[in-house]
This record gives structure tokens, sequence and C-alpha cells, in this order.
């Protein structure tokens, strides 16, 4: 009597195994086409050139030599081709006079140049948080360094702060920590001294006493025991409202008119710098990473000094980041407006592309 029993059981069990068979494979059905429903398609442009800026001598050009070298532009119908812009504010020029259609700064520049008429929009991110220090010559006396910002710009007073050039985020935000002290910028004097790397010359034989910068200078003066970081930025330190601008600091920009009339092109290269920055943050890519790297950038004649542009290499790569946060677009013209520095607001809705990742 029990056999049948078995045989019923047995057939049971083998029809609810066949059931969730079934369901496990309609479940894998279902992500994997919800999958491909989230996977954009990709879009390649028709050959087009992009003459895009790049700062001579600094590692934040790293996302535009890998989309280029790496194969990223060519990928998607683009033809990047890199050209050294020192400043923000020239780069500006140069979109304006037809002579480069993309251009990257810290947004505050784009920004304050759209509120006196330049009609450019950001469209993508390159490194979403504040990327400045305030280095200042170990020879200088710092009475309040100690106490950190704002006390320590005081002991600034009269010194010639060096500045990749007049009028860029360079300036824009060291006027910012010295009205933030109750300070103004007459108070220093601001000398345009160019990219990190030619600054750092400048700053070594005295020419400034301190310099607003970004890397490779402060690993340069810190090597070489030059500096101290009198404010640091990408720490944080400074006024409350320097921190709202986190999120979208660094930003890809062109002119509207190119941007409308040459969507397909804009779009690709949002995909190439998206896919560039996720393979440079790849740790399986870093050796091939280093080898795009060293064929741009070298830290000059400065002990273990590959060494040294490895562990920056490996410091840099994840600061960069395609996504702009629109709230701390906003926050840019609110910060700009407070400190007087632009007198029209700028709205993000305007100046953000409206397809920026």
């Amino acid at each position: 009597m029990q056999e049948p029993v078995r045989s019923t059981s047995f057939g049971q069990a083998r029809r609810r195994s066949a059931r969730c068979l079934v369901g496990v494979l309609a479940g894998i059905a279902l992500l994997a086409s919800a999958a491909m429903a989230q996977t954009p398609p990709k879009i390649v442009a028709k050959n087009q050139l992009l003459r895009i800026q790049l700062y001579p001598g600094t590692i934040l050009n790293l996302p535009i030599w890998v989309a280029a070298d790496g194969g990223f532009c060519q990928a998607h119908g683009l033809r990047c081709e890199p050209t050294s812009i020192p400043s923000g504010p020239l780069a500006l020029q140069a979109l304006a006079a037809g002579s480069l259609e993309i251009m990257y700064a810290s947004t505050e520049v784009i920004t304050a140049a759209a509120s006196r008429g330049n009609d450019v929009q950001v469209f993508v991110g390159h490194s979403p948080n504040n990327i400045y220090t305030l280095n200042i010559s170990n020879k200088v006396s710092l009475s309040n360094l100690a106490a950190g910002y704002p006390a320590v710009m005081k002991d600034l007073k009269g010194m010639r702060i060096g500045v990749t050039a007049r009028g860029a985020g360079t300036e824009l935000l060291t006027r910012a920590l010295l009205l933030g002290a109750g300070m103004t910028p007459d108070d220093v004097t601001f000398v345009a001294s160019g990219s990190p790397t030619t600054s750092y010359p400048t700053f070594v034989a005295r020419q400034i006493d301190a310099g607003m910068m970004f890397q490779p200078f402060r690993t340069l003066c810190e090597v070489q025991k030059t500096c101290v970081v009198g404010v640091d930025l990408a720490k944080g330190d400074g006024p409350e409202d320097l921190r709202a601008l986190n999120g979208g600091f660094e930003t890809f920009a062109a002119r509207r008119a190119f941007i409308e009339a040459n969507g397909l092109a804009i779009d690709a290269f949002i995909q190439a710098m998206t896919e560039a920055i996720a393979w440079m943050q790849d740790p399986a890519n870093f050796d091939k990473l280093m080898s795009i790297t060293r064929k741009y950038l070298t830290l000059g004649d400065i002990p273990d000094a590959d060494a040294i542009l490895v562990q920056l290499v490996k410091t840099e790569t994840p600061k960069f980041g395609v996504k702009i946060d629109r709230k701390s677009i906003q926050a840019f013209s609110d910060f700009l407006i407070k400190y007087k520095l632009i007198e029209q607001p700028v709205s993000a809705s305007t100046l953000v592309y409206s397809k920026a990742p």
C-alpha cells in the first residue's frame, strides 16, 4: 500500500520543482529585460572634431587623456583634440572665438561668465567636490596657522597670492576667503602665475608668497617641504557656503549655440566621459592608466618622482565624476551674489544642459 503513495509524492515534488524552475527562469528573464531597459543606447557621432581644453601640467586632465588615448572618444564617433589653455577665462574667450568647442573649469568661473552674458552651459561633470588648497610658503610667518580659517587669512595681509589667471576660479575663491575673514581683496596682491607646474617655480623663487592651486602643486611643495597648507578647501575649510558648492564643483561647458546645433556630439561626449572615468576607477586598469599618465605628466627632477606620481594618480582618480548636482549649481550663483562677485543671479535650470547626468 505504501508504494503508490511514494510514487504520487515523487510526482508532486517533480511538478513543484518544474514550477520553481519556470519561476526562476522567468525572474532571470525579467531582470535581464530590466537591465537592458536601463542601459542607454550607445550614442555615436559622425566623426566630429571636439577641441577640448587642457590645463598644462595637471592631473586634472586625466579623464581627457583617457577619453582620447583610451579609445572612448573614437568609440563614440568623436575626434577629441586636447588643446592647452592655462585658465578658465582664456578658455571662455576661445569658446566665444570658435577656436575651442569644450572647456572645463570650476563652476563659479562658468557661472560668473553666464551672469555677464556669456551664453554657456555646463553639460557633464568633471570633479564633484572642491579641488583647491591655499598653499603658503614656509618662509612666511604664520602666527594664526594653528587657529585655521578665518584667522590664518590675517597673516596674508600684504602678501602676493598666485592664481592661475586674473578672474579665474582660484582668484574668485581667494577673494571669498578674504571677505569671509572680514578682510578685502585689496589686502593682498593677486599674481597671475599660471598652471600648477608653472606656478611652483615662481613660488619657490619667492615671487609669490602663497598659491591658490590644485594638484600637483600641493604634492610638489609638500614633497620638497616648501609650503604649509593654510586653507584646505578640498577638506571643507573655509566659509560654510563654500561647502554647498560640492556636487558640481568642476564641470565641462560649451556655448549654448554649439550644444543646440551639435546635440549628438555632446551626448556622445557625455557617454565617452562616463565610460572613461569608470574605466579609470577600475583597479584592474591601473597599469594602463599609469602608462597614459606618464605620456603627459611628469613631476620633474625631484627624488622618487615616479613613485610620487603613482601615489598622486591613486589619490586623485577617485575624485572624478560625471554627475552634476543641480542644488550645487544654484549654490554657485548664491555664493557669487553673496560675495558681490556677480550682480545678476544665474538659474541652474538654464545653466545646466537638460540631458546632463
